[in-house]
């Protein structure tokens, strides 16, 4: 691309990372293809840069970063300094986030080290958010903890291409035994032990799938099948499941998290089963579109329950797809996201007056 960019993400790692993958890439493929709909016209220039890890290379990767109207920080914690060369390169400055980035994750919590690891992050967060022009926040409580730095807030849950995630066919096969589903990456299988307790007694009446880039080797992992995670084939491994699973701890770490699991799960016509924990309650509405866990019995108790109510499981799979589409959707909220940071209706005024990009 020539000239200026109206957008710039920045990332801290490839496209493999989810974040990376759904909350920067379809943006970027939308500018290419002039936008997912009429709706998003005029087409931006968007483009995103990976910032590389050692600190050497970092800095002539932010001394050459093309120029841009706004660049987008997505999760990555710079220095301060590093916060200034990026300046330079923009008119405004943007940070992204849809985790707990000040907070550790709950299985690092007390190993070495985690003390200061833990202080260093919170503070380079503050950092950022205060010198940063505006925080987009993947929910309302990273929403919150950021207004602690930064007024500017905009929240935008993570969004979902609903033309890519959708349900299987309606005559796809759906024979005994119900199929049980987890994906994720394996920094998350942490969770899963607590499920697998409950799930265990009933393992003649549930398969129990694990989609992740590595085995699950914990406790009771003989009740799994595991199937190795592929982008190209992913969404018709979700449509493998029945119903999807989504265990968290509650905890500062957790109540971050924007539930993106459970918008491919809903997407893909697949009934959420979650942790009623942070911005999981905002997105299910309990016995409509799926069910909140407040208790461990609870994930055996209502997988069961869709298992032995095929109307059931047809009814919450049809409002859960609903949901996703009409409060989720790539297509439907994008044009927020330009809105927000002002390239949109700007762009479009530029372009119509003949205007040209400098």
């Amino acid at each position: 691309m020539s000239g200026v960019l109206d957008v710039l993400f920045l990332t801290p790692s490839g496209e493999t990372l989810p974040s990376v993958r759904f909350r920067v890439l379809p943006f970027v493929q939308a500018s290419r293809e002039a936008g997912l709909a009429p709706a998003l016209a005029p087409a931006l220039a968007v483009d995103w840069r990976r910032a590389p890890k050692a600190i050497h290379k970092r800095l002539a990767f932010l001394l050459t970063l093309p120029r841009a109207t706004v660049i987008v920080i997505q999760q990555k914690l710079f220095a301060p300094f590093e916060l200034a060369l990026i300046r330079r390169r923009c008119q405004r400055l943007a940070y992204d986030l849809d985790d707990a980035l000040w907070a550790l994750h709950p299985a690092d919590i007390g190993r070495p080290g985690s003390a200061e690891k833990s202080a260093k992050i919170a503070r380079r967060f503050a950092e950022t958010c205060a010198r940063v022009d505006l925080v987009i926040a993947g929910n309302t409580y990273l929403a919150e903890h950021a207004k602690a730095h930064q007024q500017n807030i905009f929240v935008l849950p993570t969004l979902i291409d609903t033309r890519k995630y959708a349900p299987a066919p309606p005559d796809a096969a759906s024979v005994p035994p119900f199929r049980v589903g987890w994906m994720g990456t394996s920094g998350n299988l942490w969770f899963l032990p607590e499920v697998l307790r409950e799930l265990a007694p009933h393992q003649q009446r549930l398969e129990i799938r694990v989609v992740s880039d590595r085995p699950y080797e914990g406790e009771l992992e003989e009740l799994v099948r595991f199937e190795r995670w592929s982008a190209q084939f992913e969404p018709d491994q979700l449509r493998g499941f029945q119903c999807g699973l989504m265990p968290l701890t509650d905890d500062e770490y957790t109540r971050g998290k924007c539930g993106f699991k459970i918008l491919q799960y809903m997407a893909s016509g697949v009934v959420p089963i979650a942790s009623a924990v942070g911005f999981n309650r905002e997105i299910i509405r309990h016995g409509v579109d799926g069910f909140l866990v407040q208790q461990p019995g609870d994930w055996a108790k209502y997988a069961l329950r869709l298992a032995d109510d095929p109307d059931l499981l047809e009814r919450m799979a049809q409002a859960a797809r609903q949901t996703a589409e009409q409060r989720f959707s790539l297509e439907a909220q994008t044009p927020r996201l330009w809105a927000a940071l002002g390239v949109g209706q700007q762009r479009g005024e530029r372009d119509a007056s003949g205007g040209q990009r400098t």
